[in-house]
């Protein structure tokens, strides 16, 4: 063919885009040419250009486009960015190649005019490792594009079919043209996959921790399946708390202490952290006990018993809270009954909520609280009853004027009883919440917030009011029955708060006991204390000639051969060697109760982890006391925050799943978001279970939630 013959046909050559089929159910990409080659590309705009058909008369090109095509040895061009490849078009037309580049996701990347295509901005996630990137070096890596989906399904609790939701799959190829649709057995393998990797790094974790401390808990999903969920606490290198789901096993039944002590035992063996478990808290119940008294054999048969063998068994202190809270509950109930029928008469017509609502806002009475009626088995639903009940007290009045069918108004003493009753619960209410925090220590606060308890109880048992004084006399018992003997290990902790010390506890002890054993108590305290100090000084002093011990070798050489002068050297590193158990070690647990408490002013929460790792090289041996006592944690309550349910039973969804699928779903969750550092929205969890129990009342008009 002659060169005018390839012109004509050139010139009546329709423009087509050329794609290779990937395959499977990923969608068609482009043909992709063996080069690494990168390219400058500047903003370009249009000009005109020669010739793209390397066939055709050379030319010199000046067309700015040049910049991102390139020709290939078949006669086509195609984009370097997106290795799309076009043919040749007839000479001077490069329309349709700027039209190609002003949809190039590859090419606006790399302008960064596409703020979306950006790969996950430290504005969005925080710090992001760059092994988290799905694109590098401007392309798209469709293998780690799975990897962050599974982490998203698994961290997020959502059901493997959410790869094949046709939203979802519609919002992919709007942000991303060159996305692959996922399905749903891929996403399975690949979730699990993630789940293992997070084991393996958790292993990893544990080699470097001192010690473990462990709360369990049981729970069961809608078919009556028993799961025991098992919770590590440690403190990392960096001294902050960290907690992890290490199991979540289907439990068979009987739930004896002889099940639970094995299920246990297999889990930190499964880890092994079974030299490093310091204490572990269970709730207050009869096989838990007894599965406690079996570890503890365990662990002395083995010697690795720690802390003297003085708290290896924590009872969580959310749970006995909640049986002292219920006695009292429990002797009152008929007083509270008008206020809650004559909230559940409001709660059952869209009608006379209305007309509550705008009789509170005529009255002047801000009305985005929520009312709610209480549970029989969450005694601070009973608190929050009462607390809005109270709050819109006029409104209640206004109401009962108005309809003539409301026989539940409160007479003026059941109202104050009421206000008593709710103002013992938000003592209960706020100590529970500080107990069962798990983003900070809790053993050291147990003190002083056990005396806020006993105080409230007190003031209240003293009332002239027989109601009053009913309550808080059942209350008093319970309390007795639990904490009469309050736990050496808290005291300890207390100590070891540097805002406390021995303060607190000789004020907290003068309250709890009689004047005439207060002073041999705390002396107990103290000998302990001082017992376990002696232990981690020895454990200090051996690690310290151990590491001496290597250095001196490595300082006297590898051969006398080598260094002609080395003996003398060496003698002199043995002698030293011989000397090093001579003197004692510092005692900084005395200069640190010698100093006065530290003062802390600020209007921000005091962080103690803090506080000790900015001290730990004044007080080395008692900070490694501190860091293994101040993970302790005193509730169980830390893993059920875990869950989206907000209770103690699995949803549908996981319900439904294999009992090894759960919970590799459950604890992988756990540790994903972890890494994040995305908690669970405990309050959310705890609105949803009171959905059916709220009623919204906003300004002007009302929705039930």
């Amino acid at each position: 063919m002659t060169q005018s013959q390839a012109s004509v046909a050139v010139e009546t050559t329709n423009i087509e885009e050329v794609q290779v089929s990937s395959g499977g159910d990923s969608e068609a990409v482009a043909e992709e040419p063996q080069t690494n080659e990168s390219v400058e590309t500047p903003s370009p705009t249009p000009s005109t250009a020669c010739t793209g058909d390397s066939n055709l008369k050379k030319r010199k090109r000046t067309s700015e486009i040049w910049l991102n095509f390139k020709n290939n040895d078949r006669g086509k061009v195609y984009c370097v960015h997106c290795q799309k490849h076009y043919k040749a078009v007839k000479a001077g037309t490069t329309t349709h190649l700027w039209r190609h580049l002003e949809s190039c996701v590859h090419y606006k990347r790399h302008q960064g005019k596409t703020a979306g295509l950006i790969p996950i901005s430290e504005t969005q996630l925080g710090v992001v490792d760059e092994g988290d990137r799905v694109w590098v070096n401007g392309k798209w890596d469709p293998v780690k594009d799975r990897e962050m989906l599974a982490n998203v399904i698994v961290g997020h609790e959502l059901p493997f079919m959410f790869s094949e939701y046709s939203l979802f799959r519609k919002y992919m190829l709007y942000n991303n043209p060159l996305w692959q649709k996922v399905s749903r057995t891929t996403i399975t393998r690949e979730c699990m996959k993630v789940v293992e990797s997070e084991r393996d790094k958790l292993k990893k974790i544990f080699k470097d921790v001192d010690k473990v401390s462990l709360t369990s808990d049981c729970w069961t999903s809608n078919r009556t399946v028993g799961f025991m969920c098992i919770t590590a606490h440690y403190i990392d290198s960096g001294w902050n708390l960290q907690k992890r789901i290490i199991t979540f096993k289907d439990l068979s039944p009987p739930h004896s202490g002889e099940v639970i002590s094995d299920v246990i035992l297999e889990a930190i063996r499964k880890w092994g952290i079974e030299d490093k478990i310091g204490t572990i808290t269970l709730d207050n119940a009869s096989n838990n006990d007894k599965a406690a008294g079996l570890l503890r054999l365990s662990f002395e048969a083995r010697d690795k018993l720690h802390f003297l063998g003085y708290f290896f068994h924590i009872r969580c202190c959310a749970h006995i809270l909640n049986l002292v809270v219920q006695d009292g509950l429990g002797k009152i109930d008929k007083g509270l009954n008008k206020i809650r029928e004559g909230v559940k008469y409001l709660k059952k017509s869209q009608a006379r909520l209305v007309k509550f609502g705008e009789i509170a806002t005529q009255l002047g009475i801000c009305t985005n609280r929520s009312l709610c009626i209480d549970v029989k088995t969450r005694w601070n639903s009973t608190y929050h009853m009462l607390d809005v009940a109270i709050h819109y007290k006029l409104a209640f009045e206004g109401y009962a004027q108005r309809d003539s069918n409301f026989e539940w108004l409160p007479r003026r003493d059941q109202w104050e009883k009421a206000e008593k009753v709710r103002n013992l619960l938000t003592v209960f209410n706020e100590t529970t919440k500080v107990f069962s925090g798990s983003s900070y220590p809790t053993s050291n606060l147990f003190l002083v917030e056990i005396f806020n308890v006993k105080k409230a109880i007190c003031d209240a048992y003293v009332s002239n009011d027989e109601f009053t004084r009913e309550m808080s006399l059942a209350m008093y018992e319970k309390f007795e029955k639990y904490w009469g003997e309050v736990n050496v290990l808290m005291a300890v902790a207390s100590i070891l708060d540097p805002r406390l010390k021995m303060v607190s506890v000789k004020f907290v002890y003068g309250v709890l006991y009689f004047r005439d054993e207060v002073e041999s108590r705390i002396d107990v305290v103290m000998q302990k204390l001082r017992a376990l100090y002696d232990l981690y000084a020895k454990e200090f002093m051996s690690s310290s000639e151990a590491a001496a011990s290597t250095a001196a070798r490595e300082a006297a050489g590898p051969s006398s051969s080598a260094q002609p002068y080395s003996g003398g050297t060496n003698n002199f590193w043995r002698y030293l060697e011989s000397t090093w158990g001579e003197e004692p070690p510092v005692a900084d647990l005395d200069s640190y109760l010698k100093e006065p408490v530290f003062q802390h002013r600020s209007s921000s929460p005091f962080d103690v982890l803090q506080w000790w790792k900015t001290n730990a090289v004044r007080y080395p041996i008692l900070s490694k006391l501190a860091k293994d006592v101040l993970c302790i944690p005193i509730t169980t309550v830390s893993s059920e925050s875990a869950f989206s349910a907000g209770g103690r039973i699995l949803d549908d969804y996981r319900s439904s799943l294999k009992e090894n699928v759960v919970e590799n779903l459950v604890c992988g969750g756990d540790w994903i978001r972890a890494n994040t550092r995305a908690e669970m929205q405990t309050i959310e969890h705890a609105a949803k279970a009171e959905e059916d129990l709220t009623v919204k009342i906003p300004i002007g008009q009302l929705s039930i939630n």
